[in-house]
């Protein structure tokens, strides 16, 4: 069976993206969100799941952009003079040694946790903005705390690109060899995902995306995400959406703008709406996927 997870990241991010994330919901092509809860729009959670109460709802762990839960003065190391995060330092910094790992930890539990606060029973799952959680040094301290949480699925490491081709894996393996990086970064991923299902996490089966969104906004189109759905291998797939209002909020924290705007209009399509039903699609949350359930630690 082709069962499709259309998750829309950063619900609370912005108000922008907020409000485009809940059009989703409301016209049907989005069960699963995942929300960036150190911004105050996501406290607009409850409200949404009272009335969309099937939702899933993940805890996008964000110790990147905007200010943590925590009190800045508990995790220094995160944070700049102003008790932001440091954004485009980030990766440097974790890579360099220079945040506290301990920090981290600290604050994607706390992120867990207001989440679980939030959304309640709702909350059936975790990944990390940008997929920053894959830097060597971090990613054992992210499944700890993932652990920890009681909610043990996450997004997976496998993917799959050129969905919009007639010969999707053929596409995919071409998009792998254009950069010198890519392959030894895929075989990376595969390793992580070994890891993580080692450890008990559940995950889909795979993403599943279209080539080069983030530099060719053209490419997000109804057609494209069409193919995309014609395409769709069996089994849980997950593909992750970014719908979006561009305003002033976003212009600070982000460079995907006009692409935002692009995914909206095609997740609000009554085309795309209708094919997940003539193409044999059950559209699904991570709710759907069958996990081994942790106690939480103490």
């Amino acid at each position: 069976m082709k069962r499709l997870i259309i998750n829309a990241d950063g619900y609370g991010f912005t108000a922008g993206i907020t409000r485009a994330i809940e059009e989703c919901v409301r016209f049907g092509t989005v069960r699963s969100i995942s929300a960036n809860v150190n911004f105050v729009h996501a406290d607009r959670l409850p409200k949404l799941l009272s009335e969309f109460p099937f939702l899933s709802v993940g805890c996008h762990v964000n110790p990147v952009v905007g200010r943590p839960v925590l009190d800045p003065g508990k995790v220094p190391s995160l944070v700049n003079g102003k008790g932001e995060f440091l954004y485009r330092d980030f990766a440097r910094g974790v890579r360099e040694g220079r945040l506290d790992l301990r920090e981290l930890s600290m604050e994607m539990r706390a992120q867990m946790e207001k989440t679980a606060q939030l959304a309640g029973k709702a909350f059936t799952h975790i990944d990390f903005h940008m997929g920053l959680h894959r830097l060597p040094r971090l990613y054992e301290a992210f499944l700890d705390a993932a652990e920890n949480s009681g909610v043990n699925r996450i997004r997976t490491h496998r993917y799959l690109m050129g969905m919009e081709s007639r010969f999707p894996r053929m596409r995919h393996l071409a998009h792998m060899l254009e950069s010198p990086t890519r392959l030894p970064k895929y075989i990376w991923n595969l390793w992580l995902r070994k890891k993580a299902k080692r450890r008990g996490f559940a995950m889909p089966d795979r993403w599943v995306g279209i080539t080069n969104m983030a530099i060719r906004p053209e490419k997000i189109n109804l057609q494209n995400h069409l193919m995309m759905l014609r395409n769709l291998p069996d089994g849980f797939s997950e593909y992750v959406a970014h719908p979006g209002y561009v305003d002033d909020e976003l212009r600070r924290w982000s460079s995907y703008l006009e692409q935002r705007v692009r995914e909206l209009r095609v997740l609000t399509s009554a085309e795309f709406r209708d094919a997940l039903e003539d193409f044999g699609i059950r559209l699904s949350g991570y709710r759907d996927i069958p996990r081994k359930i942790y106690r939480f630690a103490a």
